[in-house]
């Protein structure tokens, strides 16, 4: 969209920019890419007359992309309403974008927290274990009679009702 919309900026005509925008990607990604083989079926369709829009709404179709859906549906819109396409499509770039960026900082914080859920699942375990090396015996009214192990056990049920909210508070889906 970015090399489109480049394209456009340099008085390209959009079916021009697009195809334009195919030989920059193939020196970027090589011949055997996905993308590539879209703009070989883009070229196609163009040679045939196949209407830009039309060709874009099946690429968002096949590709399942919401982006791509939209941004045809706006292209449509666009270029039947005589709409200036070079602002459009550089604005859609710009919203693209900063969706991305938007995505990629969430994804940052919720690996951050995923961590840090699992190192907090851990420290129970480690100080239990740092305390009984340092000071043997200082569980044994806990786990050597039926109060002690009653506490323990309600107290195992609580940490693992925890453990099992904080492991369906970090799988959040972007």
């Amino acid at each position: 969209m970015e090399t489109t919309s480049s394209n456009l900026q340099a008085g390209y005509s959009v079916e021009n920019a697009f195809l334009r925008a195919g030989e920059e990607l193939k020196l970027l990604y090589g011949k055997e890419t996905d993308i590539q083989k879209e703009i070989c079926n883009l070229k196609h369709l163009l040679t045939n007359n196949v209407p830009l829009e039309k060709i874009l709404w099946d690429f968002g179709e096949r590709s399942g992309g919401k982006d791509i859906q939209n941004f045809a549906d706006v292209f449509a819109a666009g270029k039947r309403s005589g709409g200036d396409l070079r602002e459009m499509i550089g604005s859609c770039c710009e919203i693209i974008v900063m969706r991305r960026d938007t995505e990629r900082e969430i994804r940052t914080l919720i690996h951050g927290k995923m961590t840090e859920q699992k190192i907090m699942c851990c420290v129970p375990f480690g100080i239990i274990g740092y305390i009984s090396i340092s000071s043997p015996g200082y569980f044994a009214p806990l786990y050597h009679n039926t109060g002690g192990i009653c506490i323990m056990t309600l107290c195992l049920i609580l940490y693992l009702f925890a453990v099992r909210m904080s492991l369906s508070i970090v799988r959040i889906e972007v």
